[in-house]
């Protein structure tokens, strides 16, 4: 089975067979049936990088169904669209996720790696993820404490809970959010772009505003997967120390930093993107893969590239980067099968 349209990268690996799972009962059965077989998960896709054949059977994380209560309890399956969430919840009136716009991929798979954008992350409002567990055949619900949420990461993304790429112990079947009401709600609009879009309007801008914000944003910046094949920011933003983050900017005074939360105090997240182009990548092209012109954080398959000559190039940035700059950049997609 050629996965291809299963990725956002376009990368045209194989795998044993694909099932989709639009129910609990087709979980039980699966489990039943697959045993200790391998098996891998995928939601959209928009997330990984596929660099070799994946000798496993496939699950595609499709139950749907999505729910909002009058104090703006969010309930939705693992298949449904994020964006789609989103625009949805803003349209019932409720605020929350208006900076999590537009980001591709399910909503099973936004836990995995706590998506953020725009200085908000879904750990910010989370309440209880339920996934079905492979090893104990039933399902469990997670509270966000649960989840071991940092940045870019959960629980779910970590091996020595998870288990190994091709024997995930848990599919994560249901999230939980709570959101506010849209006429009492604060939106978060510190991020630089953000405060530039309205930077001219003296009333503070709507939840639905914020979207709109957001999404021009994305757009303008963003090359869209359907257009060209990409899984988005592809390095995360390092963290540094204070001392190592002023002696940069001694010799750097242009470089991006972004506000961290109070655990990380002594630390400051610099722009990964901002180091790529400072080593002359932004542009660049290796073959049918590159970096996107627009987004020096975006890896790019112009057509006919595949995993391994993304995972060379992704490497290739990682020396420049530690030659220049002595930080180490670390991948914000899954690589399947792991290394």
């Amino acid at each position: 089975m050629n996965l291809s349209q299963h990725n956002t990268l376009r990368l045209p690996a194989r795998a044993d067979r694909v099932i989709q799972v639009d129910s609990i009962q087709a979980l039980t059965e699966i489990t039943a049936a697959l045993g200790q077989a391998p098996r891998c998960i995928l939601g959209a896709g928009s997330n990984v990088v596929l660099h070799a054949p994946l000798a496993a059977t496939v699950l595609l994380a499709r139950l749907m169904g999505r729910q909002i209560t009058e104090d703006g309890r969010l309930t939705a399956g693992a298949g449904e669209d994020w964006h789609g969430l989103v625009m949805w919840s803003l349209g019932q009136g409720f605020a929350g996720l208006e900076n999590l716009a537009l980001i591709p991929g399910t909503t099973g798979a936004a836990p995995v790696q706590n998506i953020g954008a725009y200085g908000v992350e879904l750990s910010d409002r989370v309440t209880a993820v339920t996934a079905w567990d492979f090893q104990d055949k039933k399902l469990v619900r997670f509270s966000a404490g649960d989840c071991g949420f940092s940045y870019r990461h959960s629980i779910f993304r970590d091996p020595a809970i998870q288990g190994p790429w091709d024997q995930p112990r848990y599919l994560i079947t249901e999230i939980e959010l709570q959101l506010r009401p849209m006429a009492n709600a604060q939106v978060e609009i510190n991020y630089a772009d953000l405060k530039s879009a309205f930077a001219h309007q003296a009333q503070p801008p709507s939840a639905q505003e914020v979207a709109d914000a957001v999404i021009a944003i994305r757009r303008r910046k963003l090359p869209d997967p359907n257009d060209i094949g990409n899984v988005g920011s592809f390095f995360k933003n390092p963290m540094v120390s204070q001392l190592q983050a002023r002696n940069l900017s001694l010799l750097h005074p242009d470089l991006p930093q972004y506000p961290v939360d109070a655990s990380h105090h002594d630390q400051c997240k610099i722009s990964a993107a901002w180091l790529i182009e400072r080593c002359g990548f932004k542009g660049a092209r290796r073959g049918d893969v590159g970096v996107h012109d627009g987004h020096a954080l975006v890896l790019v398959n112009h057509g006919g590239g595949t995993g391994r000559e993304i995972l060379a190039l992704a490497h290739e940035i990682q020396q420049a980067v530690v030659a220049k700059f002595g930080i180490f950049l670390e991948p914000e997609p899954i690589f399947l099968p792991h290394h």
